[in-house]
C-alpha cells in the first residue's frame, strides 16, 4: 500500500504540472489555431510521456518501504524528471510562433529562427503590434509586371515572399477581408482532398450554413492545416486538422489560383 500511496501521489503532482503546462502552452505560445500546425501538441505529448515515464512510473517500481537508499533512489527519479520536464518544456518556450504571415493564399507561422530572417523593417514592426503571435499581410503589386519582378527577385535568392518583412503591413479588418475573397470554397477542398472527408463532415456538423465560410491554409513548422475563415468578415472560426495539400484548386471566385500560392512557404 505504501507503494501504491507513494505512486499516487507522484502521479497527482505530474498531472498537476502537466496540466498547468498545457493552460500556458493553449492560451499564451500556441493560442487557436496553432496548436496543431506547429507540433506543439506532439511535443506536449512527449513531455506527458517521459514525465510520467520517469516519475510515478518508476517510484512504483523502486519503492518499497524501508528499503536502504530509498530516499536516494527516489531523488534521483525527482531530478531526471524535472531535468526532462524542463528541457521539453524550454523546447516548447524556444519553439513558439510570434508571427503569422498571410500572403499568397496562405498563413505560414514563424518562429524565432523565421523571425530572424524577416529584415529589420519586419521586426521593427513586429514591436509595434500588440499580442502574440502577432499577424501580418504581405503587400504585393496588382501590376502583373511589377509582380513578374517579385517572382524573379525570388529565383534570384531574394527569401520567399513571406519572409519578406519591408512588405508587412498590420492584419486589419481590410486585409482579413481581402484574405477571405482569396479563399477556397468547401467544395474545392473536398474534390482536391478526399482525405479530408471526416474532418469536412464535423464542420458540417457545427457550420450547417457552409457558403458563410471560405478555407485558407496555414502552414506551420511541422505540417499544414486548413483554417475557416468567415466569408464576410474574414475572421478565423475554425481549423480541419487535414494538411490542405491544394494544388490548383480554384478560389471561391472560380478563378484558378497561381502554383506558387499554394505550393508550400516558398512561391515558384
Amino acid at each position: 500500500m505504501a507503494r501504491l500511496k507513494a505512486a499516487s501521489w507522484h502521479l497527482a503532482l505530474t498531472v498537476v504540472a502537466l496540466g498547468a503546462v498545457y493552460a500556458i502552452v493553449r492560451t499564451l505560445w500556441y493560442p487557436h489555431p496553432l496548436l496543431i500546425a506547429d507540433g506543439a501538441l506532439q511535443t506536449y505529448g512527449l513531455l506527458a510521456g517521459v514525465s510520467l515515464a520517469l516519475g510515478p512510473l518508476l517510484t512504483l517500481v523502486v519503492f518499497r518501504a524501508g528499503k536502504k537508499g530509498l530516499r536516494s533512489d527516489l531523488a534521483l527519479i525527482i531530478i531526471a524528471q524535472l531535468a526532462a520536464f524542463a528541457f521539453v518544456v524550454h523546447l516548447l518556450y524556444i519553439r513558439r510562433i510570434q508571427l503569422v504571415v498571410y500572403s499568397q493564399g496562405a498563413f505560414h507561422a514563424l518562429d524565432a529562427a523565421h523571425i530572424a530572417l524577416i529584415g529589420a523593417k519586419g521586426q521593427a514592426l513586429l514591436h509595434t503590434l500588440p499580442g502574440r503571435p502577432a499577424y501580418v499581410y504581405v503587400k504585393l503589386p496588382h501590376n502583373k509586371l511589377a509582380m513578374l519582378e517579385v517572382e524573379i527577385r525570388t529565383l534570384q535568392g531574394e527569401p520567399p515572399v513571406f519572409l519578406r518583412g519591408w512588405r508587412y503591413q498590420p492584419y486589419t479588418q481590410a486585409e482579413q477581408r481581402k484574405a477571405a475573397a482569396q479563399g477556397y470554397p468547401l467544395v474545392a477542398v473536398a474534390r482536391t482532398n478526399h482525405v479530408a472527408a471526416s474532418a469536412i463532415r464535423r464542420f458540417r456538423d457545427d457550420h450547417p450554413r457552409l457558403a458563410d465560410y471560405v478555407f485558407v491554409p496555414l502552414r506551420g513548422t511541422y505540417t499544414s492545416v486548413m483554417l475557416a475563415l468567415d466569408r464576410k468578415t474574414g475572421r478565423i472560426v475554425s481549423t480541419l486538422r487535414f494538411n490542405p495539400g491544394m494544388g490548383n484548386a480554384p478560389h471561391a471566385s472560380g478563378h484558378k489560383k497561381p502554383p506558387h500560392a499554394a505550393a508550400g512557404r516558398a512561391p515558384a
